[in-house]
């Protein structure tokens, strides 16, 4: 075994040009390798826990946290709506706070059940306690953080863009694996591939530390409403909370929600803090309890433990209106919880509203395709929900037009316009061929630090079915499984697809998005490419297009 970790000594030492934070990764493997050989552990003895009564072990967990807002700025805002959902369709803790101020001590305080005496947001930290991520991998569960604009997977980087290290603290634990340090861009879309629990951190802007509530609010709904839908029926849980609120004052409270399977649907007044919703993790998996964890409560009338029978929505298929005539939609449901239905919706034209009962009615107003989420809960706590889409076409009937948008589409006219390129984008060298034609756009590929974008405006028409395409080709120097330069396929705000040297493959590959959620409205698609210090990737774009119908 010694001689294993001097070959991978050796073969690091060969790598030296590349970036710290790879390097950084393989001295990380070494000491876990020593450890094994020695059979010394990092992870320091805790209080056992005892079987909690009342809680239940769900499948998956996934906390998201958001930062530096309190309780009163988000229920009941309007600039909050995805939040609001959630707390009238879980449960919603109004004694919840947080432990201290500021944001750091808060965040270790969450993990581990001790702010590990910092008291600042100062970095870096290496500490080799008890800790979440520790106690399940020790238990054979698994544990996963994904940070939001995390440099590259296991990074240590104290600040880069948007993420800072000071709301990752798993990052801080020696008895956490570096491969449990993982990007955003990593969350699995399967969710049945998550971790028994992860940790879900957005950057300094979307997790509201630096932008609005709003643009916290629909990164939200973007971003993980898809699992919040999915853990209703799959036995898991999504935890929403904040690290601390946005006063240094004593009260220091905030929002915390669960929502999932077997959540209760309801307001719950009992004091709740870090430490509480830390001992109640530990609690469904019968973790030993860290630091102040072991003086908590957790939480235990928040769920429908032995509750019966569950609630199947039907889908009323896809639906078509015009704006400016009125619209009816009775939804139905099949209960077998024996309780009392209630209907909310999300995603609704202008103009229309749900009744309690599943009625929709009302008169749309703008024109447009939209997805639309019902949900029916039953009294007794059991959910159900369904998806589907409604168009409502133009007053007069004017339809859509079908029709392909983008210009200089395959970039055969030699030069960028419409499109906005960085400079050498839009290219006919044969080092890289394009899909068809001769010219193609052409990021990266440089072998050190670089960005390239390219960019086109556009105006999808109300009423439309709108598609994105383009033909990809990637090819690059980096090997194995780790993604150090990456492209990021955006529309507006929205983060469409990142595609990375990991995806690396002979030829192109077409890659298509609906956007049919745009129409009425102008929509920059942009493509962004980024290189690390050493080892080209090159992202190769052809024959792009925006259809219509």
């Amino acid at each position: 075994m010694m001689a294993i970790i001097i070959r991978l000594f050796e073969e690091s030492a060969l790598r030296l040009p590349r970036p710290a934070t790879r390097l950084a990764a393989t001295l990380g493997l070494l000491c876990g390798l020593v450890t094994s050989v020695t059979g010394i552990s990092s992870v320091t003895a805790a209080t056992p826990a005892l079987a909690a009564a009342g809680v239940p072990r769900p499948d998956h967990v996934v906390l998201v946290i958001f930062e530096n807002t309190s309780e009163s700025s988000i229920i009941g805002n309007s600039q909050a709506p995805y939040f609001n959902q959630l707390a009238t369709s879980g449960a919603n803790f109004t004694d919840s706070h947080a432990i201290e101020h500021p944001s750091e001590p808060n965040y270790l305080d969450l993990f581990s059940g001790s702010n590990q005496g910092v008291t600042d947001d100062s970095c870096p930290h290496t500490f080799s306690t008890d800790n979440e991520g520790a106690q399940l991998i020790a238990k054979g569960l698994t544990f996963k953080g994904y940070s939001e604009d995390l440099p590259s997977a296991g990074s240590t980087a104290c600040t880069s863009g948007k993420y800072a290290r000071k709301h990752n603290p798993w990052v801080n634990f020696s008895n956490v694996p570096t491969a449990d340090n993982q990007p955003f861009s990593a969350f699995p879309t399967d969710f049945t591939q998550l971790p028994t629990v992860s940790w879900v951190v957005p950057n300094l802007c979307n997790d509201i530390h630096d932008c609005s509530i709003s643009t916290g609010d629909t990164w939200f709904r973007t971003h993980l409403d898809a699992y919040a839908q999915w853990a209703k029926t799959h036995n898991s849980l999504l935890i929403t909370t904040f690290d601390e609120d946005d006063s240094s004052t004593s009260a220091n409270q905030i929002t915390t929600l669960f929502n999932g399977q077997s959540v209760k649907t309801g307001t719950y007044g009992e004091h709740l803090d870090h430490f509480g919703v830390l001992r109640t993790i530990e609690d469904m998996y019968g973790l030993p309890y860290a630091g102040s964890a072991a003086q908590a409560a957790p939480v235990t009338d928040a769920w429908t433990t032995g509750t019966s029978g569950s609630v199947t929505v039907t889908n009323p298929g896809a639906q078509t209106g015009t704006a400016g005539t009125a619209a009816s939609l009775q939804l139905a449901a099949t209960d077998t919880a024996g309780g009392t239905l209630a209907w909310s919706a999300t995603g609704l034209p202008a103009g229309l509203s749900i009744s309690a009962g599943g009625l929709i009615t009302g008169t749309p107003s703008t024109a447009g395709t939209y997805s639309v989420t019902a949900t029916a809960t039953d009294s007794t706590g059991p959910t159900g929900s369904t998806t589907f889409s409604w168009t409502v076409n133009p007053a007069g009937g004017g339809g859509c037009t079908a029709g392909q948008l983008l210009g200089n589409a395959g970039f055969e006219t030699g030069s960028a316009p419409p499109w906005t390129a960085s400079s050498g984008v839009v290219d006919n060298s044969s080092s890289e061929a394009a899909h068809s034609g001769s010219w193609k756009a052409w990021l990266d590929g440089y072998g050190s630090a670089h960005t390239d974008t390219l960019s086109q405006t556009v105006t999808i028409p109300a009423g439309c079915k709108a598609t994105f395409s383009f033909w990809l080709h990637i090819d690059t120097a980096e090997t194995g499984s780790t993604a150090y330069d990456k492209l990021a396929v955006t529309a507006n705000t929205t983060t469409l697809a990142t595609y990375s040297n990991v995806n690396a493959a002979t030829g192109y590959v077409q890659k298509s998005f609906d956007l049919s959620s745009y129409a009425g409205q102008t929509v920059t698609l942009k493509f962004t490419g980024t290189e690390d210090s050493s080892q080209q990737t090159s992202f190769v774009i052809d024959d792009t297009a925006l259809n219509v119908s």
